[in-house]
């Protein structure tokens, strides 16, 4: 049993002192059935006796059964914690384009999967209880009357083999179920990304809601309610296999003489004692059954990181920075490409580029020129196809691309704000309030000693000037900027292009900017220009003009 093992490898104490609780706890109610059946078999005589160990099976399943919910839950819930923890570090380590491309496939594996694999530990206390009762049920039915023993466990064997095809039937659906959440997945992340899109265009918003998202989610719909009612006749298929049986028993007594009325009457009583036990234990298959279609998925997701994913080591307490870049980087022949889902491409490259100095780089060139692409390899965010990521004159390895790539600060065009300076809490003070003042957000925003900023409710313009200054609080040797200005007001434009990035340059840093302003191209030291995913010029500042 693959939750089984996951627990066990959690924590393998807790995991055996709730399971044997459990099982103590189904040994103490079957105990009940062989108390009561005795009481009755002896018409009441050594009832003190009975009474012992009556309180005895329920002391014994009042601790066993709270005792067994506990452990395992706890060391469930422990092991949730780490499955979630280990996909998100092995997500952190996965290719940018890779995570492009799967991101509808990898975030549903950290919630509805591992939701899935939550819920079944929660009933494995449960389980392992009604397992261990029905059987020391049936232990006493073999006492009772073998032969009606013998019956009745020739009649769960026919249940388990009829129970096969809906349990079949239920993981199927369960399967289309879950594979639709994907595309949903993809469909909420465009909602929440294309917002502005959808709002503008009530007809691109009537077609996605009814040609897309209602489509997939009536889908859905349909999967799940028909693997549920699989899963309804999966429950109580074995109920009604055994009352069938039970009469069939009943009503034949006659004929088969294997039991008197009188044991056939104990006999009933033990059965009908034990259907909760086995419904319950029927039950958890289909939980089983969800967590080993939410376990395969994961170890998809884990395959196809495993395969790309590169070990991302953890940051030394030495310092990340330096005053100057005290690194000399180059692309040789470096090409990449974009594959699409249309089969079109984009090619970039090959391109050859060095980097060595502390200077004040502008990237420029038409859209879908490559120049976030290039910045992106610059920053060993995307794999080179062909070519070489050179640092100190020699290719990077996969440790080295790591602390290559801690040394640069960036904001992106599709930049994300964190809600606290992440690993760079103790930023100075009062570096961190001047900048703030300097972006006229000091009425709006504070930082506490935490790192973390007081709100990040604030208009893109002034998130993007938000997150400018957690970059420039990195304190970084490399910086780099995608379009930053295009959102700004001319007062805060020209106070980044005029004050921040010469500033950066003066301190020993090297900055790499994409801008369209051509007004401020002369405060350039170097212009490199792209078209069609090729460099056109490259340019240094005695050539450097608008």
């Amino acid at each position: 049993m693959r939750l089984l093992l996951l627990l066990l490898r959690t924590s393998r104490r807790d995991a055996m002192v709730g399971i044997l609780a459990g099982v103590a706890a189904g040994l103490a109610t079957s105990g009940f059935a062989w108390t009561l059946q005795g009481v009755i078999a002896d018409r009441g005589a050594h009832w003190p006796r009975y009474v012992m160990v009556f309180i005895a099976c329920w002391l014994a399943y009042g601790m066993g059964s709270v005792l067994a919910d506990n452990r395992l839950t706890r060391v469930a819930q422990r092991a949730v914690r780490e499955l979630r923890l280990s996909i998100s570090r092995r997500i952190l380590n996965v290719p940018l384009p890779l995570l492009e491309r799967e991101q509808a496939r990898i975030f549903p594996v950290l919630t509805e999967d591992v939701s899935a694999i939550s819920r079944a530990a929660e009933n494995l206390p449960s389980a392992i209880t009604g397992l261990v009762t029905v059987l020391g049920c049936f232990s006493l039915l073999a006492v009772i009357s073998p032969p009606l023993a013998a019956a009745s466990l020739a009649l769960v064997a026919v249940a388990v083999g009829g129970y096969v095809i809906p349990l079949h039937r239920f993981q199927r659906h369960l399967a289309r179920w879950r594979a639709a959440w994907d595309g949903i997945s993809a469909l909420l992340d465009a909602i929440v990304h294309g917002h502005k899109e959808l709002q503008l265009d009530d007809r691109k918003r009537t077609a996605f809601l009814d040609r897309h998202l209602e489509p997939l989610c009536r889908r859905q719909e349909l999967e799940l309610t028909r693997a549920n009612t699989w899963e309804t006749l999966v429950r109580r298929w074995g109920e009604l296999l055994l009352l069938l049986g039970l009469g069939a028993l009943l009503f034949t007594l006659p004929l088969h003489g294997w039991a008197t009325y009188e044991q056939f009457g104990r006999f009933l009583f033990i059965a009908l004692f034990m259907l909760a036990p086995f419904a319950t234990l029927v039950g958890f298959s289909t939980h089983l059954s969800r967590v080993n279609l939410a376990m395969d998925r994961a170890s998809q997701l884990g395959v196809l990181i495993d395969t790309t994913a590169t070990p991302t080591p953890e940051p030394t307490s030495a310092p990340a920075t330096t005053p100057s870049i005290q690194l000399r980087f180059a692309l040789r022949e470096v090409t990449y490409r974009h594959n699409r889902d249309d089969e079109a491409a984009f090619d970039l490259g090959p391109i050859s580029l060095t980097f060595d100095r502390p200077e004040l780089v502008f990237i420029c060139g038409g859209n879908g020129s490559g120049k976030t692409t290039l910045l992106k390899i610059l920053c060993g965010l995307y794999p080179p196809a062909s070519g070489q990521l050179l640092a100190n004159g020699r290719a990077l390895s996969a440790v080295e691309n790591a602390a290559y790539r801690r040394r640069f600060g960036v904001v992106f065009a599709d930049f994300f704000l964190f809600n606290s300076l992440l690993g760079h809490e103790h930023a100075p003070a009062p570096e961190a309030a001047r900048l703030l003042r300097e972006v006229h957000l000091e009425k709006l925003v504070a930082i506490d000693p935490a790192g973390t900023f007081s709100t990040t409710k604030l208009s893109q313009g002034q998130r993007k000037r938000l997150a400018l200054v957690a970059a420039l609080l990195e304190d970084k040797p490399v910086y780099v900027f995608d379009e930053w200005a295009a959102d700004q007001d001319p007062e805060f434009r020209r106070w980044f292009y005029e004050r921040i990035l010469p500033d950066l340059r003066a301190r020993g840093k090297l900055v790499l900017a994409i801008t369209h302003d051509e007004a401020f191209y002369p405060l350039a030291d170097r212009i490199v220009r792209l078209a069609d995913g090729r460099i056109a010029t490259d340019t240094r500042r005695n050539d450097c003009h608008p």
